[in-house]
């Protein structure tokens, strides 16, 4: 088997890599700087609506909130379908079977959004966010 070259780059040993990790891990705890773990992005509220949601780095490289539970594939738009990778980037699924379950985003459903028409459970999910979000409206200005 030949190996593979790369004019590119030199190889780069694994303690060199670890160290470069833990450097950046130790920078993070000094600053008080979150780091997720590798499974999960931390677990966050919706700086517009207050809602619980976690967030997930993409394979493009951007963070988005998903939503807690699953939803039958079926009843959620193609390209509104995400799942949540071993290492727990978000992966876009486009289509997929119906019988399979998908993960949504966040921002597909806050309140502070324009009402999604193009799913009833969508326009359901978005509707429950609003009324929670008018709840802890409304409970702020009584306290």
């Amino acid at each position: 088997m030949e190996k593979a070259e790369h004019a590119d780059r030199e190889p780069v040993l694994l303690g060199e890599a670890l160290g470069t990790v833990l450097d950046g891990i130790r920078f993070a705890a000094r600053t008080s700087i979150p780091v997720a773990g590798p499974t999960a992005g931390p677990s966050s509220a919706c700086d517009r609506c207050g809602s619980a949601a976690e967030w997930h780095l993409t394979v493009r490289g951007r963070w988005i909130m998903i939503e807690p539970g699953a939803w039958p594939t079926g009843a959620i738009p193609a390209g509104r379908r995400w799942r949540i990778a071993g290492d727990g980037t978000a992966v876009n699924l486009r289509s997929a079977e119906p019988s399979d379950t998908c993960r949504i985003t966040h921002f597909d459903i806050c309140p502070a959004n324009p009402t999604p028409v193009e799913s009833p459970v969508l326009l359901s999910l978005w509707r429950r966010n609003a009324r929670r979000a008018r709840a802890d409206t409304a409970e702020r200005e009584v306290s």
